[in-house]
């Protein structure tokens, strides 16, 4: 199982230039009210979605729409973008530079003492940043000293008391270098609603296809 989460992550940050598995906090601003949460350069799950294929409207390129922050969506620009199937998984040559996802803030605080996978842990220790890996696994910062992955905290588990941070709804983000010479953030869910864009499928555990 191990070896299975080791190849996940591998793949996830394959075609990412600057890979940083781990995560960090971020003040997101959304309909005015800021809150801070949780971002790392991922995204998660055994299958990650969507799959997003830019289609050419230029040749090999599309001009897209974005922002030069994720933080605070308020400053909308153009972009001209490289055309393909833009995933993680994906072989094509695009514009991409990174993924992000920015979720809410959980932690937990050990109420006994106890063991998460071969972890010990003492009543009192903080499990912070939860992040969903794949295969029933996360990811947790012990005490903000290190991190170590195990089976996701059930919340039936009563030796561990959870912590939910006010937070806005999760998001997924692609970060992408424009022909422009400057770089945006687009949102999957925006990018797929965008002119000449459409939703591609994943083909099988790895690859992605055009629909």
């Amino acid at each position: 199982m191990k070896l299975l989460i080791s190849l996940l992550i591998f793949t996830l940050t394959s075609t990412q230039t600057q890979a940083n598995e781990e995560p960090y906090t971020l003040p997101i601003t959304r309909n005015g009210i800021t809150q801070t949460m949780l971002a790392y350069n991922f995204w998660s799950g055994e299958y990650p979605l969507p799959v997003i294929n830019v289609k050419p409207s230029n040749k090999k390129w599309n001009k897209i729409w974005g922002y030069t922050s994720l933080r605070k969506i308020n400053n909308k620009k153009a972009c001209t973008i490289r055309s393909g199937l833009h995933h993680p998984w994906s072989k094509d040559v695009t514009s991409i530079i990174n993924f992000y996802s920015v979720i809410p803030k959980i932690d937990y605080i050990v109420k006994k003492d106890t063991k998460l996978e071969e972890e010990p842990l003492q009543k009192g220790d903080k499990l912070e940043n939860e992040v969903y890996l794949s295969e029933g696994y996360c990811r947790y910062t012990l005490n903000a000293k290190r991190s170590f992955d195990a089976f996701c905290i059930s919340n039936k588990n009563k030796k561990f008391k959870q912590m939910k941070h006010p937070s806005h709804d999760k998001e997924q983000w692609l970060y992408l270098e424009c022909k422009e010479g400057y770089n945006i953030f687009v949102k999957d869910e925006d990018l797929l609603t965008q002119p000449n864009v459409s939703e591609g499928s994943i083909k099988g555990y790895g690859e992605v296809e055009a629909k």
